[in-house]
């Protein structure tokens, strides 16, 4: 039923200003409600208008896919969702959040193999300081500081002690009552230390 035949049913125009087609359809229209009318009780539509109405369904056109899309767009069905379903996708969703982000594990050669222990050499120090409390060997291998202190058992004034140095060329010198920084004198070479001073340089061999 167009706008027009709608409108002439409605009262809102007459027939006259309807097509020579409408006009024919607005009359039937017009007879079947009369019929209505006239037929059924009370109330109640006539048992013919069932199958009428049907028919004239039945021979409207069929919408194509894009009508039928555009009708569930704008008219979308309502989907029922248990509440169990719902509590379950909920619990999904937070676990999601509350889970941590993973990096990618870095690809490697494989387990990284225990360093080699480093190589040291036990290296006797020896000063003669008859007047000192106490000596100590400070130098590049233990930081430049006081650590290796040198024993004077019997007293006769000289200190020796064995020392822990890595193999290589060293510098070094003696640090006598904690205070003197002392060169040694039978060192086998000597190096300036940038301030006015020599170190003491001694060369370390391997064990092997």
């Amino acid at each position: 039923m167009n706008d027009d035949i709608h409108r002439h049913l409605d009262g809102e125009i007459p027939a006259d200003a309807l097509s020579e087609e409408g006009r024919r359809e607005a009359g039937d229209w017009d007879r079947m409600l009369a019929s209505f009318h006239r037929e059924g009780p009370t109330g109640a539509a006539p048992a013919w208008l069932e199958d009428k109405v049907m028919a004239q369904i039945d021979a409207l056109p069929e919408r194509g896919p894009l009508g039928r899309f555009v009708d569930w767009m704008v008219n979308p069905a309502p989907v029922r969702v248990s509440p169990l379903a719902a509590g379950l996708v909920a619990a999904g969703v937070a676990l999601l959040i509350a889970l941590p982000a993973r990096s990618p594990a870095p690809e490697g050669p494989g387990p990284t193999a225990e360093p080699e222990p480093v190589e040291v050499v036990y290296v006797q120090f020896l000063l003669e300081a008859p007047m000192a409390t106490s000596v100590a060997v400070a130098g590049d291998f233990n930081g430049w500081e006081p650590s290796f202190v040198l024993a004077d058992p019997d007293g006769d004034g000289i200190w020796s002690g064995r020392v822990p140095v890595s193999p290589g060329v060293h510098a070094y010198m003696f640090v006598v009552d904690e205070t003197e920084w002392r060169t040694d004198p039978n060192a086998a070479g000597y190096q300036d230390d940038g301030f006015g001073n020599r170190n003491a340089v001694l060369a370390v061999g391997t064990s092997g």
